[in-house]
């Protein structure tokens, strides 16, 4: 139910959000980042006393001026008058906080669902060879699953598989290499078990495979979306048999460096959101004078 409602949302978000699913790829979160800087300056400007908070500001502003001015004359009392004068304001301001963040949950949530649907990995594209991963527990290593044959797809490594030893993600950077390490000292690291793997010629036209794998007595069964945009979700978790079948794909990075947080189990892609839509607020208000 909950997936389907996701999907709904996904689906009709891509009338109004597609279009940046074919801009390169850091445009693609700079878009979206400061789109969501500029619904939360917006809603602020349109749901507050602009006229209040800008007096406010001034206050406050010249407040900080006295208290330096009294604290060079060595003038407590004044000092604290100032800094209570300061705070009240503060205090005051205070109430128009809540209705701009309520007015912005609707299309923040509603951005935020259409980018966990479209914005993780950089998607299967017509012509790619795309890896597909199964993962069993370490008992099953030697065994030999089976995927069926699909009309339209070309398996490189062969149809039937192996299970070998699971390797450890590959690092690429600095900051992979610290994630991972922090992951492994918060002991957030799954344990390697058992994999096989297929490799798939994907042919020049978009399309949706649905792959069928025989493996204990049971078929397993995991679409393959061929498309310009990803389509999600890369992996699907299954049984105690079979752990997960993952299409490989690589994560969105913002300038190909910028990783996840794994610890906080924050996706690179959420990562760059934040690292951009959180200072473009700041800017966004300093540039049309928003308080």
């Amino acid at each position: 139910m909950f997936q389907a409602i996701n999907d709904a949302i996904v689906n009709a978000m891509d009338y109004l959000l597609g279009w940046i699913t074919f801009l390169p790829r850091d445009a693609q979160l700079f878009v979206v980042a400061i789109m969501t800087s500029a619904i939360l300056a917006g809603v602020r400007l349109w749901t507050t006393d602009q006229n209040w908070l800008g007096r406010a500001d001034a206050d406050k502003k010249r407040l900080g001026e006295l208290v330096k001015l009294a604290k060079a004359a060595r003038d407590k009392d004044a000092k604290a008058r100032y800094k209570q004068t300061a705070t009240l304001i503060k205090v005051k301001s205070l109430r128009f906080e809540g209705k701009p963040l309520l007015w912005a949950i609707v299309p923040i949530a509603l951005l935020a669902t259409w980018c966990f649907g479209r914005l993780g990995y950089e998607p299967v594209r017509p012509g790619q060879s795309v890896e597909v991963r199964m993962f069993v527990p370490a008992a099953a290593i030697g065994s030999h699953p089976h995927m069926l044959p699909v009309e339209g797809l070309a398996a490189e490594s062969g149809w039937v598989g192996q299970v070998v030893k699971d390797s450890p993600p590959q690092i690429n950077g600095r900051w992979d290499a610290v994630n991972a390490k922090i992951a492994s000292k918060l002991g957030m690291t799954p344990p390697l078990e058992g994999v096989a793997k297929w490799r798939i010629k994907t042919p020049d036209h978009a399309g949706s495979y649905l792959l069928k794998i025989r493996y204990g007595g049971k078929t397993y069964e995991k679409h393959l979306r061929v498309h310009p945009r990803y389509q999600g979700p890369a992996v699907d978790v299954y049984d105690e048999k079979v752990q997960a079948i993952e299409t490989v794909m690589k994560p969105l990075k913002l300038f190909g460096a910028v990783g996840g947080l794994d610890f906080l189990f924050l996706p690179p892609w959420l990562v760059a959101y934040l690292l951009i839509a959180i200072p473009f607020v700041t800017v966004i208000k300093w540039v049309f004078r928003i308080y």
